[in-house]
């Protein structure tokens, strides 16, 4: 049931049931989490698969670690700078089928003012009908950005003694999205 393929048209990302996470080595020999709440944004589903796209925003203030000091410093004017870029921003420019269900998804990534390219590496869950009658498209997006791609590197890159950093420029990110369309 849930192994549908969506139909073309416009999905609505449903912000209450999505998220974005991201984890980041700390001292090298552990990972810190963060997580952002509410992406919205809009997936538009082609008669042709790959001609689809999705444009999404997530609002940076409801970036979070868990530890206040930590959320003060990375939203604060030395990394994210949220006062003055207040949204990440995502669009895409083209889809590519990497196996069935498996795809990667190629757009570009807007972050503390700083645009470039990244891919997605996406995989689609599949489709069904909620019990509000509302068609539910779910899929999960992982990559890798680096800190130093978007001007955000500045605190916690500092070497350790015995290699590595305090905090590296990579961070995986993964995003799990729900999101849907009215049936007719």
């Amino acid at each position: 049931m849930a192994q549908l393929p969506p139909e073309p048209g416009a999905w609505t990302i449903d912000s209450t049931h999505s998220f974005v996470a991201f984890a980041v080595e700390h001292f090298t020999i552990a990972f810190a989490r963060g997580i952002a709440s509410g992406p919205t944004g809009e997936i538009t589903i082609a008669g042709d698969p790959l001609a689809s796209s999705v444009r999404a925003s997530i609002d940076a203030t409801t970036l979070t670690t868990g530890n206040k000091m930590r959320d003060e410093k990375i939203l604060g004017p030395d990394v994210l700078d949220v006062a003055q870029y207040p949204t990440i921003d995502f669009s895409s420019r083209a889809l590519r089928e990497q196996s069935p269900g498996h795809y990667a998804l190629d757009g570009e990534l807007t972050m503390h003012g700083i645009t470039q390219p990244v891919t997605l590496d996406l995989t689609v869950h599949g489709v069904i009908t909620d019990v509000w009658n509302k068609t539910r498209l779910g899929l999960t997006a992982t990559t890798e950005i680096k800190r130093s791609d978007f001007d955000v590197l500045k605190w916690g890159h500092v070497a350790l003694t015995g290699g590595g950093f305090m905090v590296p420029d990579s961070l995986q990110v993964t995003i799990e999205l729900e999101a849907t369309r009215e049936d007719a």
